[in-house]
């Protein structure tokens, strides 16, 4: 996967990790869609909550946008509602596989090791008052078993659009139907 080994322990246990997750993503019965972002009704119904694809786009012109610190992805719960803040300055599949990780979050149900504040969000949360914030998530350190999972689950959300776009494709095309047969 994207990080090595080494940073995430042994090979048994990296591999025991990615076999639970697998186990877990093959057992949520996801539906056949398009893209990641396909996934908000599914994900809607699983946690009985509405979700908000928030897209924003980084101002190359802010020094603070460009800094490597910065979150590319950001989960932020309140009491009735999850917001998934994702950049568009980045190619689709890029913010597909941002989404994907922070619905990786969600559906493992991480909260984080460190605290974090609505006070560095600066414009992206101008239309959700920061006293009904219980959760803030931002992708920005890759070496917590959080993130580390929560790739995994995204990664994996991923190859599950790849397999059932494949199938749908396989199923309409004549072609392949008659040289499956």
């Amino acid at each position: 996967m994207w990080l090595s080994r080494r940073s995430r322990g042994s090979d048994r246990e990296a591999d025991e990790v990615e076999r639970r997750n697998r186990e877990f993503v093959e057992g949520l019965d996801l539906p056949g869609v398009d893209s990641v972002l396909d996934l908000v009704p599914f994900m809607e119904e699983r946690f009985d909550r509405t979700i908000r694809l928030m897209p924003f786009a980084s101002d190359p012109s802010d020094p603070d946008s460009l800094d490597a610190s910065a979150p590319c992805g950001l989960w932020l719960a309140t009491g009735d509602t999850d917001y998934v803040f994702y950049d568009t300055a980045i190619s689709r599949a890029h913010a597909e596989i941002i989404v994907g990780h922070e619905f990786g979050h969600m559906l493992k149900r991480h909260r984080g090791s460190t605290p974090q504040t609505t006070g560095d969000l600066g414009g992206l949360i101008t239309d959700i008052d920061p006293a009904t914030v219980q959760l803030v998530l931002g992708r920005t350190r890759y070496n917590e078993p959080e993130e580390f999972e929560a790739e995994l689950v995204g990664s994996l959300l991923q190859e599950h659009l790849g397999a059932s776009r494949a199938q749908v494709s396989a199923e309409a095309d004549p072609i392949t139907r008659t040289l499956l047969r």
